[in-house]
């Protein structure tokens, strides 16, 4: 099968149209918008998140494909109560990829992630989110950055001394 070339006649390249919504200017600041709960917002940010095929895909794979894991993990990460040593090693890298702009999808998901949060916040509650998260990052990259001192093993001296003074068995 022959396809003729014809080099006279030459198409435009045409710029991609994303429609994704949550890349789209928030609402004018005169519209109230309704305050939403943590499990909400989590649920929201969940699904723009479950929009993006490159988030989606990563997410899909540091949490082994369970996707209520990553709701859940949201929902703690965006609750200003939640302190960082409690945070699972998904949360932590959930909590990484807001921040950090590491790699591909630090670069992706930290703009993504403020674009939704100002969508769906007012400027201030979604300003308090962004500096709790980055404040849970930071206290994370602290403690990463100075581990605590390793014990020392019992030696066998101490052991005999422990023997010594616990009397006939």
């Amino acid at each position: 099968m022959t396809i003729p070339v014809r080099l006279d006649v030459r198409t435009e390249a045409q710029p991609a149209l994303l429609n994704r919504q949550y890349l789209q200017p928030a609402a004018k600041p005169s519209v109230a918008r309704p305050e939403l709960s943590t499990a909400e917002l989590a649920f929201r940010i969940f699904a723009a998140f479950r929009a993006h095929p490159h988030i989606n895909n990563v997410l899909t794979h540091i949490a082994r494909a369970n996707w209520v894991q990553v709701e859940q993990s949201l929902n703690r990460i965006l609750d200003v109560a939640t302190e960082s040593e409690g945070l699972s090693p998904l949360e932590q890298n959930i909590v990484d990829l807001m921040v950090a702009e590491r790699g591909v999808t630090g670069k992706i998901l930290k703009p993504c992630f403020h674009a939704v949060l100002h969508r769906l916040l007012a400027r201030d509650r979604a300003e308090q989110l962004i500096c709790h998260i980055e404040a849970l990052f930071f206290e994370l990259e602290w403690k990463a950055q100075r581990p605590p001192p390793a014990t020392p093993a019992p030696s066998e001296s101490s052991r005999e001394l422990d023997d010594a003074g616990r009397g006939p068995q």
